[in-house]
């Protein structure tokens, strides 16, 4: 049984008493599996390997930077107050610790971002926000149980419940790639989303909150037949579904533009060079301020990919410092408009597409657009 964290001295103490063990990054190297995986945050090395199945982000993250300095992913995913938490699993420090003058500079401006209170300062946005959707969801529900006219409206869907699809599922997309058994032919990428939520939630071997996701998912599916249901005649019930899959649909779009227009793997992590490989691996959407309502903070992709803990409000502030410092660095900093990003994702998934077949001996379809979404999730 580990010791307790207040047991355990801060790595600044045990460093300071001089009696802390010094490690060399070829020996943190030598610790990056799941079942012995060490790494180093501030030049201090932790074995996190007891932690593995607890940590609230999953596996994935941690695996992924074994063996390897993770003090940028840390700092970006986590807040201050997850720092003393480390202490427990402290085992030395790394005698060759060095800084890159990207990394450097990035952590310069996340404690800045954090000395301002921006990340926790976020204002009256979300509640207003949460306000108006839920007025919109009933007047929704109003037109179409109420209203005699044959062309109804549902409210844009946006969580398990009302859309059903996975969190989670949608978080272990980002994090790895789909299975293949996952990625089966269905009728349409929107039911295929449909099908995906429903297989993770019920076959993989670790979903965090299983009983809530799948409560989600089944509150879907327990209300929107329902409400399809309600409906006077089978045209309308089949023009409410196909009418309201295509306005959620939309949604998808802004995903697909910010994922799928760019190169999304550059190569596999490391934690020396995490900033740039997240500059590198996305893209922003050029808009004006006054269109920040329709992409949703999801056109900065780019920094939220850099300061995940951020709220969305606070993405335009930020952008511009982003800028400057991969322009200092010599990093590409992408940007497109609405139309290029689109023009760009067409491009991406025709190329997927022409991979796939090339890759199967003749067994993948003819339609390229089919084949290159489902390649892609």
């Amino acid at each position: 049984m580990p010791p307790s964290v207040d047991a355990m001295p801060a790595p600044g103490d045990a460093a300071s008493a001089g009696d802390v063990r010094m490690i060399s990054s070829k020996e943190l190297r030598a610790h990056a599996s799941a079942d012995d995986l060490w790494i180093s945050i501030s030049g201090d090395v932790y074995d996190v390997t007891p932690w593995l199945p607890h940590h609230p982000g999953g596996d994935l993250p941690l695996i992924t930077l074994a063996g390897q300095d993770a003090t940028d992913a840390f700092a970006a995913y986590h807040p201050p107050s997850a720092r003393p938490l480390l202490r427990r699993f402290f085992v030395g420090r790394l005698s060759d610790y060095t800084v890159s003058p990207a990394s450097a500079d990035y952590r310069r401006l996340l404690a800045q971002l954090s000395s301002a209170g921006l990340f926790e300062r976020v204002g009256p946005t979300p509640k207003v926000l949460l306000v108006l959707m839920a007025v919109l969801f009933y007047a929704a529900l109003y037109l179409v149980l109420a209203c005699a006219s044959a062309w109804r409206t549902s409210s844009r869907e946006g969580s398990s419940a009302s859309s059903g699809s996975s969190p989670a599922g949608w978080a272990t997309t980002r994090a790895t790639t789909t299975s293949r058994a996952t990625r089966s032919s269905t009728a349409s990428c929107r039911i295929n989303l449909l099908v995906q939520s429903a297989l993770f939630v019920l076959t993989e071997k670790r979903v965090p909150q299983r009983l809530l996701e799948i409560a989600g998912v089944a509150a879907f599916w327990a209300w929107y037949p329902l409400l399809v249901a309600s409906l006077p005649n089978w045209w309308e019930r089949v023009a409410f579904v196909l009418f309201s899959f295509t306005i959620c649909g939309i949604q998808h779009v802004q995903f697909c533009l910010n994922h799928f227009s760019s190169d999304v793997y550059v190569g596999p992590p490391k934690g020396n060079d995490w900033f740039e490989k997240q500059t590198a691996g996305t893209l922003d959407i050029l808009c004006p301020p006054w269109m920040d309502w329709f992409h949703g903070g999801l056109q900065f992709q780019i920094e939220h990919h850099l300061f995940p803990r951020l709220p969305r409000c606070h993405l335009r502030k930020v952008a511009p410092a982003v800028r400057d410092l991969c322009k200092k660095h010599g990093l590409t900093y992408s940007a497109a408009s609405f139309w290029g990003a689109n023009v760009l994702t067409w491009k991406t998934l025709r190329a997927a597409a022409l991979q796939a077949r090339s890759a199967t001996s003749g067994a993948a379809p003819k339609n390229l657009v089919w084949e290159a979404l489902n390649t892609h999730g």
